[in-house]
């Protein structure tokens, strides 16, 4: 809802109406809902005298720390009608990128979850009439067939503790994801598995040079930025990163350099950001940039996906020929 809402009222407020009037048209046009509540609320609020960044702020559920902070520049130089498209343009690449990385990872998991329902279904039901027939008959059988018996056996006998086991395995990893220190482990867990891992942290740094780029080409200010950029990133080792960067920077270092001594971004995109600062365009090197990696991603996912499908079709081909 937020994407269609940012859109229309940039294409309104770019044709002169006034904000509080485009707000409540828009307002009009949205369906019965809690957004709608929030708009209304929000029109409300400017109405008493709040700005449209304030308002905003009393309704978090639907606009994020950067949407905020992004209006609030808009207050401060009076580019609302600019920064309203740059908010649109940089929801729907957000937005793409996600939906991108979503089906990369659902093809294979959804895949591998049939297979496995497929090859559970062979050893508690297809294996057992096969044993009769094979008792029936007598004889030796071969490694390979025994084998497959004890494992339909094992399936049948032992299958609902091997249930209970991976449910409690994957209750037990929920729960600590929640913590922290989890969440950092994953985080660098995940960054390292191969291709699904280059996927994840490409589309992590592509996300903050985007973010980044936005809030400082609106105006706000570098130090702000990397505050609001540590409140709204989802990877815990950028918002470590974040955090070394910011205190540097407040003390006097460059970003450049803060982002050099870190260690975890791309040598590229440093020296990058050090051409940046001096020509004082980094706010556009920083988009630039984020362009670039959105378009690796998408590069990689569609590599990624061409090669799952056959590779996974195999790989059951030779489970299931077993």
């Amino acid at each position: 809802m937020v994407i269609p809402f940012t859109r229309q009222l940039y294409i309104l407020i770019k044709t002169g109406i006034p904000l509080l009037k485009a707000l409540q048209i828009t307002s009009a046009q949205l369906p019965p809902g809690r957004f709608k509540t929030d708009i209304e609320t929000i029109i409300h609020d400017i109405q008493e005298g709040k700005s449209f960044s304030e308002s905003l702020s009393a309704t978090p559920r639907f606009f994020s720390l950067f949407y905020i902070n992004m209006i609030k520049a808009a207050e401060v130089s009076g580019n609302l009608t600019g920064i309203l498209k740059e908010l649109s343009q940089h929801l729907v690449n957000s937005r793409r990128i996600a939906r991108q990385v979503q089906a990369a990872f659902m093809y294979p998991i959804l895949l591998l979850l049939i297979s496995g329902v497929i090859l559970i279904g062979l050893l508690m039901f297809v294996l057992p009439v096969f044993m009769r027939i094979f008792q029936d008959l007598g004889g030796n059988l071969p490694p390979t067939t025994l084998f497959l018996i004890w494992l339909s056996n094992f399936t049948i006998r032992w299958g609902w503790l091997f249930l209970v086991v991976v449910l409690l395995v994957a209750g037990i990893i929920f729960i600590l994801s929640r913590k922290t220190y989890a969440k950092y482990i994953i985080n660098a867990f995940v960054w390292r598995i191969p291709l699904f891992g280059k996927v994840a942290k490409t589309m992590d740094i592509g996300r903050f040079c985007r973010t980044l780029g936005s809030l400082l080409s609106s105006g706000v200010t570098l130090v702000r930025s990397m505050e609001v950029l540590h409140e709204t990133t989802s990877s815990v080792l950028l918002q470590s990163a974040l955090e070394d960067i910011r205190y540097k920077i407040e003390q006097g270092g460059s970003l450049s350099g803060a982002m050099e001594e870190i260690g975890v971004f791309p040598l590229t995109l440093v020296k990058m950001i050090q051409v940046g600062e001096e020509s004082g365009k980094i706010g556009d090197l920083f988009l630039d940039a984020a362009g670039d990696y959105e378009e690796e991603v998408t590069f990689i996912i569609t590599g990624l996906l061409s090669l799952l499908e056959p590779v996974l079709i195999v790989v059951m081909g030779v489970i299931v020929g077993f």
